[in-house]
């Protein structure tokens, strides 16, 4: 090699090497922008496939919550330990829930039944009384004439298999309420220190409130509704039965069961209600009607107030908004666990947000002092 021949510096092609193939800083920002919204949306699909069983497992987890504490509290009062406690409380439900339907649904089958073939002739009363308005010839004209045939047709009767693979799903997500709520019920320490582990060390403690309030929340919220579907159920029937109306017991069972879902619940079991007695005269569906309101005022400002001392309770914008929004994306389970589920996310939200991030006070601050 000559002496004016250029000795190549090997650091000199390696930084030239690097300087072409590395990216520049807004390129690797705008790339891991896009891998996470891409992360992002590949998980919100998958919550949206999985959103059936999310919303069975809420229930599961709400089942777990009333057993132990009604196990908690029969732990307190008797020799049992925690296993033996739970055990009791399964068997004492399992046996009463099973009694009461071994002795009740023979009737309220017959029942049932009794209010379906009713309908075809409610409807025809009411076709009737509309008719007599003045402005009723206008209205059936816009609606067509109601027949009520069209409600046992060969089409519908031909939807009996989905029916009946419907209620199949039904009670396959039932036992997995049932079995997975008892195994939560078991052990539940072990899966509230899962969860408390998944935060920052600095922030566990303050997790472990946050914790301790939305189960009190969830607790209280389920005994609240407990206690107004059995005094719906009994003021139904009993001011459906002083009218002299059909079927008054069924119909009360109905309310009472509806009423578990507050608001939309209330209205859906006044239709059949309303139905029936629109066979006693037109006139009694006005009574009847009266009767529900009755029922839903004794309900919410006498029962619900005592509970309602107890947490904090929903508004009733927030309830209606929240079992529409419930409906509209996932359903009838989604009607079903829409309020439990904003009794919740209220409660993460006045506690996360309004009183760590703003530092702000909220009804919550009280709830947690005292429950500390």
């Amino acid at each position: 090699m000559s002496a004016d021949t250029p000795n190549p510096d090997p650091r000199a092609d390696s930084c030239q090497n690097h300087h072409e193939t590395s990216f520049s800083p807004f390129i690797r920002h705008a790339a891991s922008i896009l891998a996470m919204v891409v992360f992002i949306t590949i998980g919100l699909l998958f919550l949206w496939e999985m959103k059936t069983l999310i919303l069975v497992i809420f229930l599961a987890i709400l089942l777990s919550i009333f057993l132990r504490w009604l196990s908690d509290h029969l732990q307190r009062r008797t020799p049992l330990n925690g296993l033996w406690a739970l055990l009791t409380v399964v068997i004492a439900l399992l046996a009463l829930t099973g009694g009461a339907g071994w002795l009740m649904a023979p009737a309220i089958a017959t029942q049932v039944n009794a209010i379906r073939e009713m309908i075809p002739q409610a409807l025809d009363e009411l076709q009737a009384w509309i008719a007599q308005t003045s402005a009723g010839p206008r209205i059936l004209a816009e609606l067509g004439a109601l027949d009520p045939a069209s409600f046992f047709t060969n089409e519908i009767i031909g939807q009996l298999g989905d029916a009946f693979a419907g209620g199949l799903n039904f009670l396959t997500n039932a036992a997995l309420v049932l079995v997975v709520g008892v195994y939560l019920a078991i052990d539940p320490g072990t899966y509230k220190r899962g969860l408390i582990h998944l935060v920052p060390m600095h922030y566990r403690p303050r997790a472990e409130t946050i914790l301790n309030v939305c189960t009190h929340q969830m607790i209280w919220w389920l005994l609240g509704r407990l206690l107004a579907m059995g005094a719906v159920a009994l003021i139904v029937a009993i001011g459906l039965w002083a009218l002299g109306i059909p079927l008054p017991f069924t119909l009360g069972f109905i309310a009472g069961l509806f009423s578990f879902v507050p608001i939309l619940g209330s209205i859906a079991s006044f239709l059949p209600a309303a139905l029936v007695a629109l066979l006693v005269g037109p006139e009694f569906v006005l009574w009847a009607g009266l009767v529900f309101l009755g029922a839903q005022a004794i309900e919410g400002n006498l029962l619900t107030p005592i509970v309602q001392k107890r947490f904090v309770s929903l508004p009733h914008a927030l309830t209606l908004i929240s079992q529409v929004i419930g409906g509209i994306l996932f359903g009838l389970v989604g009607v079903t666990v829409a309020t439990p589920l904003a009794v919740l996310l209220m409660a993460l939200v006045n506690m996360i947000y309004v009183e760590d991030v703003l530092g702000d006070t909220t009804p919550y601050t009280d709830l947690a002092d005292r429950l500390h």
